[in-house]
């Protein structure tokens, strides 16, 4: 794959770089470090171009251009294109004109040319467009389509819909309206003179049209394993039922290594599909297989959380170090996974007795009814989680005659070719920086977070403040604290909402721990009253005196104390000891949160 800085890319497409980076999502991107905001750079990949930029860049120039050439018979393109065939002889032959007109005249007796007629199809073709070649002479005698604009645009508009009407039917529409229009075998040879492509995007829908779209086909003989993981999400043709009797069609969020096509990890669940199931998905993945080098995303917003964006200080790849490359908008073809789930729909998906069909006109009779009268036959959650496991393994462990797979299994393939495995940091720390972050301000009872009250003592001396908070998903019981500058204050847990009438003794009692702390907290806070001279010189005195004999102590300034005690330790010790590597949520400022917080 080639790779284009946003400069080149706004040279090819003519336009300013600020329009290629207003516009990025409609390329297949990536980040790498480079020039630019936070050391990152943008490049674009040279096939997510439209093909004339390609064109350009390969300094190709199209043979045939469609501006007029469709609208004429057979024959009159013929001859064109034999006419732009002689020109291009004529360019590559090196003879003088004179030599090249003998020389073609003996070798082709039945149709011979003179200079004057090659000096003007030179003419005529110098920019490369056979349409200009056409001898136009004899007008609609000579084929080309005679419909007046006003009876085709009606007709136009009859056909090109995804009702399908057929041509006779809207010719005989239009003839009520326009009566001296043509026959119905003119509208019939112009309606084939439309390209295929539009023809399916006006009468099938879009998808069929992304579904026809050429995709690349990409060689991974160049790439190692976790080097590239893809990922999507794809709604399963086939319902299921969970705990609580709901019937429903489940989402399965799945990574797949590029170069082996091994399915890395998976989550399935009855809600559709968001950033942090990605994140889950993706920390599971590299809890048993290491660290990938990029990641390959498409442009849904769920792949476009700002753990994802290179450029927010702790992002998840920006910590971990891997790159994003991010697909063609609505060309879902540049991944494979787009046939995996073709291929997992087959194999699996078909033989359930709740598959719905890929769409409501391929849903089978029986399977045309509420989803709560399936309830009977729908397998449940945990079975169906069950059997994915056992597909996906079964997966990894067949043959594949896919591209540079030689005929072996996706878990062969990716042994062999896994070179290099960045390991995982602790699993603790993958935990922290696969989950939400967020910002809140400490009020007196703590942070409120989804309509819970977390809390610790330590957020007491934080009251008024702004913080960053991190929840687990898997475990909302609690969140990890951090300043703004993201250095650790503590781990807050969730509080007890007690029922009025039946609060217990363990909750008065920890709720007047509560209340003893903040007054604690008040009474170290407390101002210093008002010092004579000799008061002054006597507390100096004593402190000199008490520093000399334990030259080991801590003074804590009573004057004008702006943190606790602890707080103080705390901070003194990371600020002396901090590096430029320690300025983001590294895995050694991620050590000091785990001291702070004993996690």
């Amino acid at each position: 794959m080639i790779w284009l800085k946003v400069k080149e890319v706004a040279k090819l497409l003519r336009k300013t770089e600020r329009a290629i980076q207003l516009n990025i999502e409609n390329y297949e991107y990536r980040h790498i470090k480079g020039k630019g905001r936070g050391g990152i750079q943008i490049e674009i990949a040279l096939e997510s171009l439209p093909q004339e930029a390609q064109n350009r860049y390969n300094n190709i120039q199209e043979e045939i251009t469609y501006k007029e050439i469709t609208q004429f018979s057979g024959r009159q393109r013929e001859e064109a294109n034999f006419k732009a065939l002689i020109v291009e002889n004529y360019r590559k032959s090196q003879l003088s004109p004179d030599e090249f007109v003998k020389t073609f005249n003996q070798n082709n007796p039945d149709d011979m040319i003179t200079k004057t007629q090659l000096f003007r199809w030179q003419r005529k073709y110098k920019a490369g467009d056979v349409a200009d070649l056409i001898d136009k002479r004899g007008g609609y005698n000579r084929g080309q389509i005679n419909i007046s604009d006003d009876a085709w645009n009606y007709f136009y508009a009859l056909y090109m819909t995804l009702q399908k009407r057929t041509v006779q039917r809207c010719w005989e529409k239009t003839q009520e309206v326009y009566n001296d229009i043509p026959s119905v075998s003119v509208f019939e040879r112009k309606i084939a003179t439309i390209p295929k492509l539009v023809m399916i995007y006006y009468r099938e829908g879009e998808k069929a049209f992304r579904d026809n779209l050429p995709s690349m086909e990409r060689s991974r003989l160049d790439i190692n394993s976790n080097d590239i993981w893809f990922s999507d999400h794809h709604l399963v043709d086939a319902a299921v039922i969970n705990n609580r009797g709901r019937v429903f069609r489940p989402w399965l969020t799945v990574f797949f290594d590029a170069r082996s096509n091994k399915v890395i990890s998976f989550i399935v669940r009855d809600k559709s599909a968001d950033a942090t199931v990605v994140k889950q998905c993706l920390r599971l993945g590299m809890e048993g297989h290491g660290v990938p080098n990029e990641v390959y995303f498409d442009n849904g917003k769920d792949y476009r959380e700002k753990s994802f964006n290179a450029d927010f200080p702790i992002s998840l790849v920006k910590q971990l170090g891997i790159g994003t490359i991010y697909a063609s908008p609505y060309h879902g073809q540049a991944k494979t996974v787009e046939r995996f789930f073709g291929t997992f729909e087959d194999r699996l998906c078909k033989f359930l007795p709740t598959y719905l069909g890929k769409d409501a006109k391929q849903r089978p009779e029986n399977m045309r009814v509420m989803f709560d009268k399936l309830a009977p036959i729908a397998p449940t959650m945990e079975e169906f989680t069950e059997l994915l496991k056992g597909y996906f393994e079964e997966y990894n462990h067949t043959a594949s005659e896919g591209i540079d797979m030689d005929n072996k299994c996706p878990e062969q393939v990716y042994f062999e070719n896994l070179h290099t495995k960045k390991e995982v940091m602790d699993k603790s720390i993958l935990r922290i920086l696969c989950g939400t972050f967020d910002e809140r301000t400490v009020d007196k009872n703590g942070i409120r977070y989804q309509n819970r009250m977390y809390y610790n003592t330590e957020l007491l001396a934080h009251v008024g403040e702004k913080v960053i908070i991190n929840a687990d998903p898997y475990n909302m019981d609690e969140l990890n604290i951090f300043d703004m500058d993201m250095r650790a204050i503590c781990k807050a847990m969730a509080k007890v909402r007690t029922p009025f009438r039946h609060t217990t003794q363990e909750q008065m009692r920890e709720a007047q721990k509560e209340i003893k702390n903040a007054k604690k907290l008040v009474e170290k806070y407390k101002p210093v009253r008002e010092l004579d001279a000799m008061q002054i010189i006597a507390r100096n005195q004593l402190t000199e005196k008490r520093y000399e004999e334990n030259p080991d102590m801590k003074v804590v300034d009573s004057v004008n104390p702006k943190m606790t005690e602890n707080s103080r330790i705390l901070n003194a010790s990371v600020e002396s000891k901090r590096t430029p590597e320690e300025e983001s949520v590294s895995a050694s400022l991620m050590a000091k949160y785990k001291k702070a917080i004993g996690g």
